[in-house]
């Protein structure tokens, strides 16, 4: 296994794009009556994420995963990716994105990314019958992709993190060195976990730039 001295990992949804993307297809495929009822449910705790995740789609036909892409293909990537993405390169750091997402989405939005990553774990959609199945070999406690999993697969001494969400907090709490906003920034406030606030990705290669 080879070992790094310092590695980034990033979140894809709300994190390298600019909004939710997940649950934006949610939305825009699921009567908005029902997304609320089984939302309250998962935040009641009486369903896990996963699971909620696994209802959710189990709904939308597999013919709808065109207009998904087509939604994500539209959202901007939150500004200064590139930028951090070559600051990542001159420092000889290497890039995993973690997502939760779906893969034909992240693999499509990377694409134009994908040589300056190291690897891109995202959630199969399996479409061999009427309605989306999602598969992921890292779903666990809850989460249908449980970051620490992925992140051990890696030799390092400092592990940098980015995201936004409830789904980035086990990654959060496994990093030495914590980029958080919107609903994970909230999460960590709540639990006293120390982390830096940010804005776009700037903000990320000016910290990289600068430390060690």
């Amino acid at each position: 296994m080879k070992s790094y001295d310092r590695i980034l990992f990033l979140d894809f949804d709300g994190t390298i794009t600019s909004e939710e993307t997940l649950e934006g297809a949610m939305r825009l495929c699921i009567d908005p009556a029902l997304y609320a009822e089984k939302e309250a449910e998962m935040r009641e705790g009486k369903r896990s994420l996963a699971d909620t995740l696994h209802l959710a789609f189990g709904l939308i036909a597999c013919e709808r995963l065109e207009a998904i892409k087509a939604y994500v293909r539209g959202v901007p990537i939150r500004p200064g990716f590139e930028a951090l993405l070559d600051t990542a390169a001159s420092q000889g750091i290497p890039v995993v994105v973690i997502s939760g997402g779906l893969k034909p989405c992240i693999d499509e939005k990377l694409a134009p990314y994908r040589d300056r990553l190291l690897d891109v774990y995202s959630v199969e959609t399996d479409c061999g019958g009427d309605r989306i199945i999602l598969r992921s070999p890292y779903e666990a406690e809850g989460d249908l992709m449980e970051k620490t999993r992925v992140m051990a697969r890696y030799d390092y001494r400092k592990a940098i993190c980015a995201g936004d969400g409830y789904t980035d907090r086990r990654m959060a709490l496994a990093s030495q060195v914590v980029f958080a906003r919107d609903k994970l920034a909230l999460l960590l406030d709540s639990q006293g976990v120390p982390y830096r606030p940010w804005q776009d990705f700037y903000d990320l290669a000016a910290f990289i730039s600068s430390s060690r």
